[in-house]
Order: C-alpha cells, then structure tokens, then sequence
C-alpha cells in the first residue's frame, strides 16, 4: 500500500514538474514576443502606455485573451526588470538603451523597473485648445487675439483638411506664390518656370515640416537665396536672349 502511495505521488510530482517546465517554456517564449514587438518601430518611447500594445498578437493559445492592459502590465512588471537574462540580438539590445534616456524608467539590477513621475508625465499632456484644436473649433478662435490662439488643429483625413484649414481658403497673392514655387521647386521644375498651385505649395511644406523634425534637415527648402535668385537672373537673360536669337532668325 505504501509503495502504491508512493508511486502516486511520485507521479504526480513529475506531473507537476513538467507542467511547471512547460509553463515557464511557454512564458520565456511569450516574454521574447513581446520583447520584439516592443522593439519594433519608435513605439518603445511609450511602451509603457497601453495604447502601444493594441497591434499586438500572438499564437500562443494561453496569452491570445489579454487585453492590451494586462499584455502592457507583463511587459512592464516581468520581463523589464530582468531584461538582461534574455538572449536578445544585438539590435534589440542597442534599442533597449533608449530606456537609459526615458524619463520614466530606472536601470535596475538585471533590467528597467517603471517609475513613473506624476508631475512630469503631466506635462506631457496636452490640453484642448491651449496645445491644439478640432476643425470645429476653428470658427470660434477667430475671435481670440491672434497671439493667444493654437496654431495646431487636429483633423481626421485630407479631405476634412481641405475643406476646413485655413491655408486652402486664403487668398495667396501671385507674387507669394512665384516665391513659394521658387523656393519649394525642384531645379527641374524651375529650369521650366514652373507655377505650383495652393495645394501643392501646402503638401510641399507639410513634407519640408516633417523632414525638419524626422531628420533637422531643411530640405526641400533652398538655403542659398543669393545663388538662387543668381541663377534665376542667369536663367532669365539667357531665355531672352534665346528668344531674341530666334525671332531674328524668323526674319529671314
């Protein structure tokens, strides 16, 4: 009877073991699917908002449920803190280095635990009307001074945009747009004397903006105005003189 008891438990034991095993299988293969995932395009600089999880999917059958609150409290509370134990390539290393410079992480023993700071996450937080607006309130900050008014409105697509921004509705004069032509061509596009309309002014600067933020470049803005106004007085006298050129041949 003993030995039967016994055997029982022995067995139960080894149950028990192995289903630990395949449990901690199963979570170190989960912990380097969210490593990667994290990693993966600049969302690492909020990773520890659930809002960067919603693109988050899995295979395994016992983490496909977790809500992207519960996928970011794992991240944050059981792979963070010990970062350093999982064999990770080397670009997902020198990403990680990113949480050195984080407000809101701290470099713990074999990882990053989350500290959050509530009084500088707030001002992070940007507040209607005071750092940007809707398309709806455009019409009522006309009547605000114009130096206390939100230059930056938030709009859903590019149709709403036309429609709506100021930019597509003001009336450019012809020697603004000669200059913004200029400024915003490609030498192609100034070799012809190309006139860029309203629309493709905005997109051009819309892309210049972007450029300067992704890259402190200030392309395609040209920098040299003086060799640029150079060129086009070169550009001017040699039409002309083309042009005079072949109006004397029409002569004879």
């Amino acid at each position: 009877m003993d030995e039967t008891v016994d055997e029982a438990a022995f067995n139960a034991n080894i149950g028990r073991i192995a289903r630990s095993t395949l449990m901690r299988d199963a979570e170190q293969s989960i912990h380097r699917e969210l490593i990667d995932y994290a990693v993966a395009s600049c969302r690492l600089f909020y990773i520890q908002d659930a809002s960067a999880w919603k693109e988050w999917k899995t295979n395994n059958e016992a983490f496909r449920d977790l809500t992207t609150k519960e996928v970011c409290h794992l991240f944050l509370t059981d792979v963070l803190p010990q970062l350093d134990t999982y064999q990770l390539t080397e670009m997902a290393r020198q990403r990680l280095k990113l949480l050195d410079l984080h407000p809101f992480f701290k470099r713990v023993g074999q990882g990053y635990q989350y500290a959050p700071d509530c009084d500088l996450a707030a001002r992070f937080v940007v507040q209607p009307q005071k750092n940007f607006i809707l398309t709806n309130d455009i019409p009522k900050i006309k009547k605000i001074d114009s130096l206390k008014r939100c230059q930056t409105v938030l709009v859903e697509n590019d149709e709403v945009e036309q429609k709506t921004c100021f930019g597509y509705q003001s009336k450019v004069t012809l020697e603004s747009t000669v200059v913004f032509s200029v400024l915003l061509s490609t030498n192609h596009e100034l070799s012809i004397g190309k006139m860029l309309d309203i629309r493709e002014i905005h997109a051009r600067l819309r892309r210049a903006k972007q450029s300067f933020e992704d890259t402190a470049r200030v392309t395609p803005y040209r920098i040299n105005i003086d060799d640029l106004i150079y060129n086009l007085d070169v550009c001017a006298k040699v039409r002309s003189k083309l042009c005079r050129v072949i109006s004397d041949c029409k002569k004879y």
